[in-house]
């Protein structure tokens, strides 16, 4: 996600939970009459921020490790779902700590016998709670996913055929004419970062139009927003489960899972 995307979601999740907080705090009852208006409010608006920063790092943590293995939907649901146990564990701990005791320690002879009894019942009280902030939350994203142009059809462009009859249109269209060997080319939000082994620059096109306009005889698709040519590729890095390309303008360039096993047919040479 760019920088700008990340200013935006940001901004908007602490704008989201702010009102959430102040509208909690508008709605509660004499139970915190004791901290006063002012406390009041100051103890939603912080009892929501810690909420919603347990989610987010949570979020940002399911998508860098599972985001492989799960589809969107279900790395949001389990997002929240990991970030509910810290969470009630922070607010159990913050509410003892400003008189407002939980899990049976106010002498509640209808709470649960063990602590792990009344932990689970803590997080059965968050669960609703905590499922609706988390949907709140994810507001932005969803905006900004709507907002971006749609992805390629990446198995279509791994099948284009090798004819010869596609000319470099893109190419062909930049002022002055590229200097150099075309080395690859990288999306970068409505924009594209083409390099050669001696320049680069950006582009305003569409990602997906300079893909389908680039024959594969010369080139192809390694990544949802990288495209390398062939004769560029001078060496393969695997690290764990992450593959990475080698170009000869010295960068290197992602290769995501849809497009794994043909990078590995084409550079299997390559591969350590």
């Amino acid at each position: 996600m760019k920088l700008n995307s990340l200013r935006f979601e940001a901004f908007w999740i602490v704008a989201i939970a702010l009102l959430v907080g102040l509208t909690l705090a508008a709605n509660q009852n004499t139970q915190y009459a004791l901290f006063g208006v002012l406390g009041t409010y100051l103890y939603w608006i912080f009892r929501v921020l810690i909420e919603a920063a347990f989610f987010v790092t949570a979020l940002f943590a399911v998508e860098k490790f599972l985001s492989h293995l799960l589809p969107t939907w279900a790395s949001y649901a389990v997002a929240i779902l990991l970030s509910l146990i810290p969470f009630t564990l922070a607010i159990t701990a913050l509410d003892i700590i400003v008189g407002l005791p939980e899990m049976g320690l106010n002498n509640d002879t209808t709470q649960p016998a063990s602590r792990s009894g009344a932990f689970a019942l803590e997080l059965f009280y968050q669960l609703d709670n905590h499922i609706v902030l988390g949907c709140l939350l994810l507001i932005p994203r969803v905006l900004l996913q709507i907002s971006q142009p749609p992805e390629p059809d990446r198995e279509a462009e791994i099948a284009t055929p090798n004819d010869g009859s596609v000319r470099l249109r893109f190419l062909d269209s930049l002022e002055p004419p590229l200097d150099g060997s075309i080395c690859c080319i990288e999306a970068q939000e409505h924009y594209i970062l083409v390099t050669t082994n001696t320049e680069s620059r950006l582009v305003l096109h569409r990602f997906s139009d300079a893909v389908k306009q680039m024959p594969s005889a010369l080139g192809m698709q390694v990544h949802r927003s990288h495209w390398v040519a062939h004769e560029a590729v001078k060496g393969v890095i695997v690290e764990g489960q992450s593959m990475k390309l080698k170009l000869a303008s010295d960068k290197e360039v992602p290769v995501s899972r849809t497009f794994r096993k043909v990078v590995e047919s084409k550079f299997g040479q390559l591969c350590p």
